[in-house]
């Protein structure tokens, strides 16, 4: 009978727990079982079978105290649900130590009862806490303790009530076959344990290997005691040359990696342990075969089993380094042949308007003088096909500076409302012969002093004129200023030039800022143009801070219009005294040398000068020039920059010396790069282009006289 119940009960609860003991750490991965929780399912099931085996031998304390212990097991199990891990984890200990010492006490040495201290002792070992920790040594104390009590208090047989029974032959035996059990059980679970765990590490450093080759950068592992390397990865083979790991551990790190590599890494061996700061910087480095790598390298310190190890990382940048070296060639290519284009141009420049202002001096020169009927239409045709012929030459010129976007801004103070003045007076002889109307409308406060590039904004407002005349058969065309904001400081200032001209369509409008663009095929042949002006004066316009923009309709004629901030310097008193400026206008008696070197272009300025009472003296070249300011003071000095013998700028150099009051005009046909900033460094004051207009050598004059 007992048989039976053995195989029926005891049996298969024994094949359940093992079962159990099996699935542990698998369970325990999934489900986030901790270790107590298995050791408190396992003590359930072992006390559960000792209330059922103790009571099948009629020893009833024993029974009693194994269900007491299951009770408690079951609240520990309980108090997990609740979070108390740390009350339910000493209560299992507890619980589990003052059972097998009462179920000894009770049943005595010889049921076996002890041998669960086996298994106990053991599982602690791994499933409270696989380190040497406080608790762990707490625990074993505890447990050791119990099993010391347990031999010395317990006896060694509980007298049974029958003497024929052999219970505690049966007991003993199934104790210790329990025992060995749950030894097996919990080794079993140890071990797969382990070995789950070393597939994990395993694993692991598979998963940092193919991380640490798979890296874009070579990295070397280097042992900063002995300087060697102890690892590489994959793309060190790769990048270097080398056919296996073991020949790049052959090599030392100043062979491998040259001699600069080899001082960085040395100097980690003299930095703070606690500072692990990385080291990043580009390298050179050797392939195998002799070619150059460059790379972006970083250093970063670490330690492992007590040692001092160094990573290095290279990122190679070869190919971004070679198109940084082919970068800076072209570059430099670029620059030489913009200096190239540059002198050329200034070549061309001078060479081109030499004999322009010989041209255009002598046609005005003409034209003042008495002509005959028949003379004054040839002579006009000359001057404007001349002064176009200037239009084209300036435009091509600042073309170059708008695409190398080297062009710069003056700032010099000069009156507003003069300027506009000027512009009519210089469109006024043109509108009136075309049948059309002109008029300059403008609200500024007479006199108005203004700091800014007056050439640049007379440039602007020129080619807006120029185009409206150019596109405008019968109406009329208006040049208009208006004040928008006028403070102590500044003024804004709305410019605009209306026409009734053929107009633009609205679909072409965003184009005609455009370089060398134009409406249509028709426009240019009829019109003619280079198409630079609008794209010119936009850029200049976007120089002093506006936007030039268009607003216009077909047969309806256009409107440009841009507005601009000028500093405000003051009030000319030319504007408020009408006889102190026709005495400042007045250059009779003004002692002026000219320096020119050209024998026309001497001839037109001297023709000028004359006529307007001026006490003039020549020079040839620069020597000349300083004999004669040594031998005379001079009110104004103009000096051709290219001359024989002596230049302008060494002309100019001695005068700052010997005479540094004595205002000098450089009077050039040059035109180069940064050129009024090497003027006013070089040292003198202003400078005139040629070809010049009569009119505007005579403001500059007066503008130093005035002065």
């Amino acid at each position: 009978m007992k048989t039976k119940y053995l195989s029926s009960v005891v049996f298969p609860v024994i094949k359940f727990w093992d079962q159990l003991a099996e699935d542990f750490y698998e369970r325990q991965r999934k489900a986030g079982i901790t270790p107590l929780k298995s050791l408190t399912e396992i003590g359930i099931g072992v006390t559960a079978l000792n209330v059922l085996l103790s009571y099948w031998v009629s020893q009833y304390g024993s029974a009693l105290v194994f269900l007491l212990a299951c009770t408690g097991l079951m609240s520990a199990y309980l108090m997990r649900l609740y979070n108390r891990e740390t009350q339910a984890k000493w209560l299992v200990i507890g619980t589990i130590n003052a059972t097998l010492f009462m179920a000894c006490y009770f049943a005595g040495l010889k049921t076996g009862t002890y041998l669960y201290y086996f298994p106990v002792i053991f599982s602690l070992v791994f499933l409270i806490d696989s380190r040497i920790s406080q608790e762990l040594i707490v625990t074993e104390a505890i447990t050791m303790t119990f099993l010391g009590l347990t031999f010395i208090f317990s006896p060694y047989e509980i007298q049974s009530p029958d003497p024929t029974a052999n219970g505690f032959h049966y007991s003993f035996r199934i104790n210790l076959s329990l025992s060995l059990i749950f030894t097996a059980i919990v080794g079993y679970s140890i071990l797969k344990t382990l070995g789950v765990k070393e597939q994990e590490m395993v694993s692991e450093k598979e998963f940092a290997d193919t991380i640490f080759n798979t890296s874009l950068d070579a990295s070397f592992i280097i042992d900063l005691d002995d300087e060697s390397v102890v690892d590489c990865n994959q793309r060190v083979l790769e990048l270097f040359g080398f056919d296996s790991k073991e020949a790049v551990r052959e090599h030392t790190v100043g062979k491998l990696l040259g001699r600069e590599a080899l001082n960085v890494v040395r100097s980690f061996k003299i930095r703070d342990n606690s500072t692990m700061v990385p080291w990043m910087s580009n390298m050179e480095f050797e392939h195998l075969d002799g070619m150059p790598i460059y790379a972006h390298t970083n250093i970063v310190q670490f330690k492992h089993q007590g040692k001092r190890f160094v990573k290095m990382s290279i990122l190679d940048i070869t190919q971004i380094r070679i198109a940084e070296v082919e970068t800076l060639k072209a570059k430099e290519k670029a620059e030489r042949a913009a200096m190239v284009k540059s002198r050329f141009l200034s070549n061309m420049s001078h060479e081109l308007r030499t004999p322009l202002n010989a041209i255009i001096g002598t046609t005005n020169l003409m034209l003042q003088e008495t002509t005959t009927g028949s003379q004054k239409p040839m002579l006009d045709v000359l001057k404007d096909s001349s002064e176009h012929m200037l239009q084209l030459v300036n435009d091509v010129l600042d073309y170059s500076k708008l695409e190398a976007d080297k062009m710069e801004l003056e700032k010099v103070p000069f009156v507003l409302p003069g300027l506009l003045q000027k512009l009519g007076r210089v469109f006024q002889p043109e509108v009136v012969s075309r049948g059309l109307q002109f008029e300059v409308e403008s609200d500024l406060p007479a006199g108005i002093t203004v700091m800014g590039d007056e050439l640049r904004l007379n440039q602007v407002l020129n080619n807006l004129l120029s185009n409206a005349l150019k596109f405008t058969e019968k109406g009329q065309v208006t040049l208009s200023a208006k004040t928008i904001i006028h403070s102590r400081d500044a003024i804004n200032i709305q410019f605009s030039v209306v026409d009734t001209g053929i107009g633009i369509p609205r679909e072409k409008q965003h184009r005609i800022f455009d370089k060398f663009y134009q409406t249509d095929a028709r426009t240019t042949r009829k019109y003619g143009g280079s198409g630079l002006g609008l794209a010119i004066s936009k850029y200049l316009v976007s120089l002093m801070g506006g936007e030039l923009q268009v607003q216009s309709a077909p047969r309806k004629g256009s409107c440009f219009s841009f507005t601009i901030q000028l500093p405000v310097q003051g009030v000319s008193e030319l504007s408020g005294n009408p006889a102190v400026a026709e005495e400042r206008t007045c250059l009779d008696g003004m002692r002026i040398l000219v320096a020119e070197d050209n024998p026309i272009n001497m001839m037109v300025v001297k023709k000028f000068l004359e006529k307007w009472g001026v006490t003039l003296t020549t020079a040839v070249n620069g020597l000349e020039a300083l004999e004669a300011i040594r031998r005379q003071p001079f009110d104004l000095l103009l000096v051709d920059l290219e001359m024989p013998l002596i230049d302008g700028a060494g002309v100019v150099a001695v005068v700052r010396k010997e005479f540094p009051k004595t205002p000098v005009i450089a009077f050039t046909a040059a035109v180069y790069e940064n050129m009024m900033e090497d003027l006013y460094h070089k040292g003198f004051n202003d400078f005139l282009p040629k070809p010049f207009r009569p009119d505007d050598l005579k403001d500059k004059i007066i503008k130093y006289k005035a002065a």
